[in-house]
């Protein structure tokens, strides 16, 4: 056991393996770790110099990049002896000071054209395979022209017409040699280059929300790939390629702007514990009441937003579940790790929807969803998790009751309508209640498991005041009620949007309302709920 922490309610432990592995592609543990700081690089250089420590992160993940200041502060939370490597003056420091320590790996460069992204994913692709690099003509030239190498030089530039055509020919000629673990949903520009060249993935870009046409040729990609039960959509080309790729077995782990995937996978896996939920004794006239984070299954936003948000002083003043993606435990060990370190009595970690993975439960492939969802228990078991959101997937249904009876959750915060006809009083008596939109006291029992509606998204502040001020008391019974607060629509530049502000929105509710709200965390209000409804 690498260490274990304990609280009056809280316990958790890591171990050395997780309960489920082997979904996510690992590079193996470098001996020495080398840091460079690449802030400051022309756009062309930084896409190469991802891709070159994603090729040398290949065979011993031993070079780890500083593109912006949390990135530094990452290393320095998670312990890990480095050396820093200096750089040199003049244009693009950071890929010269790489290419010079590295250049033997390098046996071939792929020229792309910056203007037509299809190009760079395929150089990206290619490179990979052939212990070569994707570069610019002008990164070309000047990493020539420095270090006088002689490799070979493949133009990609103008051999296809469009995408189409590109992608086509990368089926027939590249996808018999890429990793089906993992596919990548690639914008021009995102940092996850590194983890695609570590991998060997393939990598592509469609817009489907300005062309339609384009959604032809990535079924095409999700079928030439034999991707099924575990394999992984990573990178973001909205919800609509979820629909897409479900339909093939393939869950997304949405990581648009994850940065050193390459590196951070290459940590010991780990399993996770959480203490259990603890019920309260629940009384009519009273609002019982969780409140949660959104995003949680993106890892960028556990690596940046959600990790900025825990740094907030105000945080464990007020209980609050902070949704986070299992998938931590093979992708980045040491984040989840810090994570559990800085746990309050007050927090709780579950996670976001739908659990391993972020998937619709109605569009993804039937005969597989079984196999996903023992698939999904073991992940979050081995993270700890006791509580899950559940998107996109009918209640009631065959689907919704293979998921309630396999989760092995203590509670599910459902996003969906529950049907009008198991609507609880609480609309009846009080019309105005609508207003909560989706909020109800409704509890789903089905499998033994409850769930409720995780309800409205909060995006300003004062909305927590405004939203919960609707949520009347019920004489005849407890009401239960979850809202999640929208990570990307409360942070801003200016003060409050975080705990601070949770914990003003709630002190006024308080103050406001005496006696008429009680704050849980999810698991404990759910724990609540089984003990007032002896499930």
């Amino acid at each position: 056991m690498k260490f274990f922490i304990a609280f009056l309610v809280i316990a958790w432990s890591a171990q050395s393996a997780p309960a489920a592995s082997g979904m996510f592609p690992k590079m193996p543990l470098a001996k020495n770790v080398y840091v460079i700081n690449c802030r400051g690089e022309s756009e062309d250089a930084l896409r190469t110099t991802l891709a070159l420590q994603g090729l040398i992160n290949q065979s011993s993940a031993e070079v780890y990049l500083v593109e912006k200041p949390l990135d530094r502060v990452h290393l320095e939370d998670s312990g890990i002896v480095h050396i820093n490597l200096p750089t040199p003056e003049g244009n693009d420091p950071a890929l010269r000071a790489l290419f010079q320590k590295y250049q033997d790996r390098v046996k071939k460069m792929f020229l792309y054209d910056p203007a037509k992204d299809w190009t760079f994913h395929l150089a990206l692709i290619a490179a990979a395979q052939q212990s070569g690099i994707p570069v610019a003509e002008p990164v070309k030239d000047e990493l020539v022209a420095e270090f006088k190498w002689q490799g070979d030089v493949e133009d990609y530039r103008n051999r296809w017409t469009d995408k189409i055509q590109a992608y086509d020919w990368a089926l027939a000629n590249l996808m018999p040699h890429c990793n089906r673990q993992v596919v990548f949903a690639l914008k021009y520009g995102n940092p996850l280059v590194d983890y695609v060249a570590a991998t060997k993935g393939f990598a592509f870009w469609f817009d489907l929300k300005s062309d339609p046409g384009q959604q032809a040729e990535m079924d095409k990609i999700f079928r030439a790939g034999n991707y099924t039960i575990g394999s992984s959509l990573m990178g973001y080309d909205r919800d609509s390629a979820n629909t897409t790729a479900n339909k093939y077995g393939i869950g997304y782990i949405v990581s648009d702007l994850y940065d050193d995937g390459s590196f951070w996978s290459s940590q010991p896996d780990e399993t996770y514990r959480q203490a259990p939920g603890r019920p309260v004794t629940a009384q009519p006239g009273k609002v019982y009441v969780t409140i949660t984070w959104s995003d949680g299954d993106n890892i960028q936003f556990d690596q940046n937003a959600i990790y900025l948000l825990w740094k907030d002083p105000a945080r464990g003043s007020v209980p609050v579940g902070t949704t986070l993606s299992p998938s931590l435990q093979e992708l980045n060990p040491k984040l989840l790790d810090w994570y559990y370190q800085k746990m309050t009595t007050n927090d709780e970690l579950l996670a976001g929807p739908s659990g391993a993975q972020f998937i619709y439960g109605n569009d993804y492939n039937d005969a597989l969803f079984p196999a996903w969802c023992n698939l999904n228990r073991a992940w979050l078991a081995g993270a700890g998790f006791h509580t899950a959101c559940l998107w996109h997937t009918t209640y009631p249904s065959q689907k919704y009751t293979a998921y309630a009876r396999t989760c092995g959750l203590g509670g599910i915060l459902f996003a969906g309508d529950i049907p009008e006809a198991n609507d609880a009083g609480v609309l009846r008596k009080h019309p105005e209640a609508k207003k909560l939109r989706g909020n109800t006291s409704d509890v789903i029992t089905d499998g033994g498991v409850p769930a409720i509606n995780e309800g409205h998204a909060i995006l300003d502040e004062g909305e927590i005041f405004s939203h919960l001020s609707k949520a009347l008391p019920d004489p005849e019974k407890p009401v239960f009620i979850a809202i999640k607060c929208n990570v990307a629509g409360l942070i801003k530049e200016k003060a409050g949007g975080s705990y601070t502000e949770i914990k003003t929105e709630v002190d006024r509710l308080n103050a406001t309302y005496p006696g008429r709200f009680v704050f849980l965390l999810p698991k404990d209000l759910f724990a609540t709920i089984k003990n007032y409804y002896h499930l």
